[in-house]
Parts: C-alpha cells; sequence; structure tokens
C-alpha cells in the first residue's frame, strides 16, 4: 500500500464523546486513481502530518498518544447499555448487563463440542 500526499483544506474539526477529535478534509479535484488511492486506506490506521502551506513553520506538535479503539468486550457492554436503554430501563443496568451476559455466555456453552 502506497502513502498518499494530498494539499487540502481542513474544513472543520470536532470534539467526539471521548475527547478525540473528528476532523474533516476537503481536497481539490483528484483523478481516479488518485480517488482510488484514498479509498483504499479509508477505515485503516493512518499518520497524519498537517502541514500549514501558506504561513511559516512554528516548529511541530508531535502527538505521542495511540489511536484507542474499544476492545469487543467495551463494545458488547455499550451495545447492551443500549439495549436496556430501548426496553425502558427495567431496574438496575449491572442487573441487566448480569442477565444479559449469563444468557450469552450459556449459549456459547451449548454450542461447545461435549467434553
Amino acid at each position: 500500500m502506497k502513502a498518499i500526499s494530498i494539499e487540502s483544506q481542513l474544513t472543520s474539526a470536532s470534539t467526539r464523546a471521548d475527547n478525540s477529535l473528528s476532523l474533516r478534509f476537503a481536497t481539490p479535484e483528484l483523478s481516479p486513481a488518485e480517488k482510488t488511492a484514498v479509498f483504499e486506506i479509508q477505515g485503516k490506521n493512518v499518520k497524519l502530518l498537517i502541514q500549514p502551506m501558506d504561513d511559516p513553520l512554528d516548529g511541530l506538535v508531535d502527538v505521542k498518544q495511540e489511536f484507542q479503539t474499544k476492545t469487543p468486550s467495551m463494545r458488547l457492554r455499550a451495545t447492551l447499555f443500549v439495549a436496556y436503554q430501548q426496553a425502558g430501563g427495567p431496574g438496575e443496568f449491572e442487573d441487566f448487563y448480569r442477565h444479559k451476559m449469563e444468557a450469552l455466555i450459556n449459549q456459547v456453552k451449548r454450542d461447545l463440542a461435549p467434553v
């Protein structure tokens, strides 16, 4: 996979619930091959250097924090919380969570080959 260098304009930046940022860039018109190269890296972790072209550089802010994604267990817990809310939030979430997790564990156990 090749690296891509494109002159672009940062058109918006907004904060997300996890305190990360969502960035939106506009590019000049791209050829079909250039568009393909961009689409090939969509969804991949990339290293981004944002360098102003019209102003003199005044140093570099090097962010060392790694990109964090939710673990599968964190995703499952968040999904179960949404299910809990959609069910009208009966009782405490922890009780709902334990009940659903026990049901999932039992389902996986049923699918196991006998030992």
